[in-house]
Formats: C-alpha cells, sequence, structure tokens
C-alpha cells in the first residue's frame, strides 16, 4: 500500500503542483473521514507549503518529495482503515498503477475538462 501510494505520487509529478494537489484533496477526503493521522497531515501541509512556488515552477517536488507525500498519505490509509478500506483502496493504487503502464495520466487529465481545469488552476501560462 505504502510503495504503490509513494508511486502514485511519483507518476502524479509530470506538471507544476498536480502531485500537491491531489495530496491535498485525498488528504482532505481522509480528514473529512476522521482518518488523518498527524504524521502524514504535516508531510502534506509541508508539501502544500511548497505549492506557490512549485506553480510558479521556481521549485519542484521531484521524486523525493513526490514519493514522501504519496508514501505519508499511504501511511494513513493503512494506519486508520479497517481491512476492506485498505482492501479498496490497495485495489485502486494497483489499477492506477497498471493504466499507467498504458495511458498518460497527462492525457487522461487534458481530455476531461473539470480535470484539466483543476490541474491547469494556479499555473503559469505563457
Amino acid at each position: 500500500m505504502v510503495a504503490l501510494a509513494a508511486n502514485l505520487g511519483n507518476l502524479l509529478d509530470r506538471a507544476p503542483g498536480r502531485t500537491t494537489k491531489v495530496a491535498l484533496a485525498a488528504a482532505a477526503a481522509l480528514l473529512a473521514a476522521g482518518r488523518l493521522p498527524a504524521g502524514p497531515a504535516f508531510a502534506v501541509g509541508a508539501t502544500a507549503a511548497t505549492l506557490p512556488q512549485d506553480l510558479a515552477e521556481k521549485v519542484m517536488l521531484g521524486d523525493t518529495g513526490a514519493n514522501l507525500v504519496g508514501a505519508a498519505l499511504g501511511v494513513a490509509v493503512v494506519d486508520r482503515s479497517g481491512a476492506r478500506g485498505r482492501h479498496a483502496a490497495l485495489a485502486a493504487l494497483a489499477a492506477v498503477t497498471l493504466a499507467s503502464e498504458r495511458w498518460s495520466y497527462s492525457s487522461a487529465i487534458a481530455a476531461v475538462p473539470p480535470l484539466r481545469w483543476a490541474d491547469e488552476l494556479g499555473r503559469r501560462h505563457p
């Protein structure tokens, strides 16, 4: 679970702010469900602090940051979910990881207007 979540963070880190935006959405869902432990919350918070500079293309998470925030969210799911939740999350993570071998996340996001809008939100435009 943790390795697949870390890998997903890295797979998403192809555009400025993308991994951080997804991490914030996942953390918000975990928080709303009462399932966000302090450690992962701090990791997501630290990542969120980089968002303005990431969107401005002045810094980037890179592999280390993207893997860290993904792994932290994976730890949150393992720590605070029951067996059914862990199995569902594991299946979803495995599915999106396998899908990435065939399809580009960037192309899929660009093809869905609400996802494209959220992905481009806050980015510099030439």
